[in-house]
């Protein structure tokens, strides 16, 4: 089944006239396009509208150094994402999360205001992780740990879990997961894709957590849609209630960054035609964020299911 977005291009003047409300950024996570050289990947986003990326940090090849320069030139990264699988290419977990915290010290610039968030990865708990998740459990302040300076903030980001299973975090893994956040100092990146294959109610979910302008837990989202146990799918084309979703975290006034973060697989190959279903994409976003979200991200009756133990692309 093609899944590639098909729904009309919303009304560009009234997405327009929703970014300039104040509304959370649109973003374009790197990982959408990982296969691609990431300068190249800034400019596809640039033309398709999008306000900043997402850096997603696949390899140590992802540093400091003339590609990230070239790309941030382009389209400012706002959010950095930390490696989360292969982390002995950095010399192990805590020197990927430094590298993480010291790219985006790297990154702050006038276009993104001179502040630039870190997603980390929680531990998944399983032996292969087992000096992580004694070193996080015993951690209390993650940024003074990591050295992040002034301008660098960080987050936990909600992975897929199996509802009764326990694991890390216990059997009400949302609940714990927002303790942990506020004993370590942290935020939340909350991935609503990994809400969806988890089997919960995301917007029910949202409900539970702080995201007002006084009081906010949430400093990024992960933007894409779910259906079963396949995730990172193009908004519409799984069963999730994307647009109430966006519509009720800008209502709740969450004004920080959405990145949409979608398997490559389900974008054309054509750069021309991609450039036109990232733009429509971004609009429809925007749309959602000012309270109008396309009728065709309204979501679908869904059966309850086991999740897969973690995320694919993060």
């Amino acid at each position: 089944m093609d899944s590639r977005p098909k729904h009309a291009p919303p009304d560009r003047a009234a997405a327009a006239s929703a970014r300039d409300a104040a509304s959370p950024l649109a973003l374009l996570s790197t990982g959408s396009l990982f296969h691609l050289p990431l300068p190249h990947i800034a400019r596809i986003a640039q033309a398709a509208g999008f306000q900043g990326l997402d850096l997603v940090m696949g390899s140590p090849k992802i540093a400091p150094g003339q590609a990230v320069s070239d790309a941030h030139a382009l389209c400012p990264v706002h959010v950095v994402h930390a490696p989360f699988r292969n982390w002995s290419a950095w010399g192990g977990h805590m020197d990927a999360w430094r590298a993480a915290v010291a790219l985006a010290a790297s990154l702050r610039c006038t276009a993104n205001h001179n502040a630039v968030h870190v997603t980390l990865h929680p531990p998944a708990g399983t032996l292969r992780d087992a000096i992580q998740t004694r070193w996080f459990a015993r951690a209390v302040d993650l940024p003074r740990l990591l050295g992040a300076p002034a301008g660098i903030d960080l987050s936990l980001e909600n992975l897929p879990w199996a509802g009764s299973a326990g694991g890390f975090f216990g059997r009400d893994n949302l609940a714990a997961l927002l303790e942990q956040c506020r004993e370590k100092d942290l935020g939340l990146t909350l991935d609503v894709c990994h809400l969806g294959v988890s089997g919960r109610d995301v917007l029910a979910d949202l409900e539970q957590i702080p995201c007002d302008a006084n009081s906010c837990l949430i400093r990024h989202a992960h933007f894409s849609d779910a259906s079963g146990f396949t995730e990172h799918l193009p908004p519409g084309a799984g069963e999730l209630p994307l647009g109430p979703f966006l519509s009720c975290l800008a209502q709740r006034g969450y004004s920080r960054t959405v990145s949409l973060e979608l398997d490559p697989a389900h974008l054309p190959e054509d750069e021309a035609a991609l450039v036109r279903a990232l733009t429509t994409l971004r609009l429809s976003m925007e749309l959602a964020l000012s309270g109008e979200p396309p009728a065709a991200w309204a979501g679908q009756t869904r059966q309850r299911r086991m999740p897969q133990a973690m995320a694919a692309m993060g």
